[in-house]
């Protein structure tokens, strides 16, 4: 009779011990896949940043006007795309979509929060 308690708990412990093991699994998964999928990257803790806009300095279009897209002008009153201005034009903007209004840009666009959208040297030559 002690003998089968024994086995009994045995068992109980195993199956304890899996389910918690399957939970961790489960829980290190999800936060692999967002860190992945990322809301917002952080700058590279090497790379400098620029303090007013948060995001690396080699990104910042605000500031280093050679990052800005050629041909698109520029609002200086304001440190955003011209066709972006809503105080300039306020028509201009497109109410059915997400604004990023740290970035001044459509959320859609936004390659600082969204860096996946960021465009790869072979996306610009097309």
């Amino acid at each position: 009779m002690k003998h089968t308690t024994i086995m009994k708990t045995v068992r109980q412990n195993y199956a304890s011990l899996f389910f918690v093991m399957l939970l961790a699994f489960a829980v290190t998964q999800t936060l692999v896949a967002q860190d992945k999928d990322g809301d917002k990257k952080k700058p590279d803790a090497k790379a400098e940043v620029c303090k007013p806009h948060k995001i690396a300095k080699d990104q910042c279009f605000i500031c280093d006007p050679k990052l800005r897209e050629k041909g698109r002008l520029w609002c200086k009153e304001h440190e955003r795309y011209e066709d972006r201005c809503w105080v300039c034009h306020p028509e201009a903007q497109d109410k059915k979509r997400l604004f990023c209004k740290e970035h001044s840009l459509y959320e859609d666009e936004c390659f600082i929060c969204h860096p996946e959208l960021k465009k790869k040297p072979a996306d610009k030559a097309k």
